[in-house]
């Protein structure tokens, strides 16, 4: 029988930076749903309750509509998480999911990719939804926006999609939309644990600084900061809105000259203090006055805006 499908094929290309390529075929199979599972490390899939299989995984006899998915990992030495998410497949078309799998929800990563037609014949459309909401999308390098991101009216091709958010793993994936469709990319960045440290206290102390700290501290069981390290908010109240530091790992939080984990180090604010709001970046940071007439920007991950 002839085949008819149109396939989305997934193809993890690196550990970090998580890559998806997508190509098509066609492949026939009326009225079903198709649906190509991959993941890290590899996982008993369950559809609706019963076990299909194990990834890598595929299958072209899945009814059309919504399914429950489910992956469990099989080593079981590593105290992984499961996923599972609701999915939802369309006649003809195979939904494409790509997992990694940790062990936290939050350590976790994937995507989901999708088509479904559009009413233009000769241009292909793309659309990025993210966990964390808001995360910054670039596409081919130029800025995309924050997602949700919907982009219509592509020439049809392969386009890398990047995206990012402060204290989370980026994904990089290369997809290739198709004339006549709508591509939707669901992704879902993994909590960093370097990302976290560089975005609230934007930089954990190496051990080396670490033990010179500890010594300090034993000689000098009071010590006082410096005001160019560590600056004090005034002892006063302070008018709303103001930025409240939130807690962190070491007590403290890198205040930047830019609104982004590679921005120059202005001082050191601490954990409980609390600032005159500025401004703000949709890509979760806040510019704040830490000292009179000093401003910088502080990572929104560990802050929180009172208003």
């Amino acid at each position: 029988m002839k085949r008819n499908w149109l396939i989305i094929a997934v193809v993890v290309l690196v550990a970090l930076l998580g890559g998806l390529i997508i190509k098509n075929k066609f492949f026939s199979r009326p009225g079903m749903g198709a649906l190509q599972i991959s993941s890290t490390p590899k996982a008993n899939v369950f559809i609706d309750g019963e076990q299909k299989g194990v990834t890598p995984f595929f299958s072209d006899k899945i009814e059309s509509g919504e399914h429950t998915i489910k992956l469990v990992p099989e080593t079981t030495t590593d105290s992984l998480v499961s996923w599972e998410s609701k999915v939802n497949l369309t006649p003809g078309i195979i939904t494409a999911i790509n997992r990694n799998l940790a062990k936290t929800e939050s350590e976790s990563s994937g995507e989901i990719l999708s088509l479904e037609k559009i009413a233009s014949r000769n241009t292909a459309s793309l659309a990025v939804v993210s966990i964390p909401d808001q995360a910054v999308v670039k596409i081919n390098n130029e800025p995309g926006g924050f997602a949700p991101v919907l982009k219509d009216d592509l020439t049809p091709g392969d386009y890398q999609v990047v995206i990012s958010s402060p204290g989370f793993e980026e994904r990089t994936i290369t997809a290739q939309t198709v004339a006549g469709y709508k591509l939707t990319v669901s992704v879902k960045l993994a909590q960093s644990i370097e990302g976290i440290v560089e975005a609230t206290p934007s930089g954990e102390l190496d051990e080396e600084e670490e033990d010179e700290e500890e010594e300090e501290e034993e000689a000098s069981p009071s010590p006082s900061p410096s005001p160019e390290s560590s600056p004090k908010a005034s002892p006063s109240p302070i008018d709303e809105p103001y930025v409240r530091i939130k807690e962190t790992s070491t007590g403290w939080l890198r205040v930047r000259d830019e609104p982004s984990t590679e921005g120059e180090e202005l001082a050191k604010v601490d954990v409980g203090e609390v600032f005159p709001y500025l401004d703000e970046q949709k890509s979760g940071w806040y510019k704040i006055e830490y000292e009179e007439d000093e401003e910088g920007w502080v990572s929104g991950v560990y802050c929180e805006l009172v208003e």
